[in-house]
């Protein structure tokens, strides 16, 4: 109780401060992770990490990677004995490079527009193998290891 008298009976200026004090601490807390968030999107070629949903069975589904900035849908299809791995993102992109097991690393087609992309597989995908994948956007590239579950 005493420290509410007290700030009753101290001046004007007293009182603006402390009820000011908390306002600039929090907007300024605000604005340096805006400006800190703008330099850090402004960096050229940044490799960024996509984040593996939980959930995600690649053979038998589509998984969901994601990243603040971008969201991207994987999956693998059979269709008359030949495996197609098929690639959509939120956003546009560039390009996109996959490389499966101990595989050489494939260059993904665009299908139309540069937010769907197709591999034809060479070889079949098996359980336990991990998938590598590389996107690469118009200001930074990123990429993710997926595991291949049924």
């Amino acid at each position: 109780m005493g420290l509410v008298k007290y700030f009753y009976r101290s001046n004007r200026h007293v009182k603006l401060a402390v009820i000011l004090a908390p306002l600039l601490a929090i907007g300024g807390y605000i604005l340096t992770g805006i400006y800190l968030d703008d330099k850090i999107e402004a960096q050229p070629a940044l490799d960024k990490p996509l984040t593996l949903q939980p959930g995600c069975h690649l053979l038998s589904g589509v998984c969901e990677l994601l990243h603040r900035e971008i969201a991207v849908n994987v999956a693998v299809e059979k269709k008359n004995g030949q495996a197609f791995f098929y690639l959509s993102t939120s956003t546009p992109i560039r390009g996109a490079i996959i490389a499966f097991a101990n595989s050489e690393p494939r260059s993904m087609l665009s299908r139309g527009d540069s937010k769907k992309w197709l591999l034809e597989l060479q070889s079949p995908v098996h359980t336990g193998q991990t998938a590598k994948l590389v996107i690469s956007g118009d200001k930074h590239r990123y990429f993710a290891e997926i595991p291949i579950l049924e």
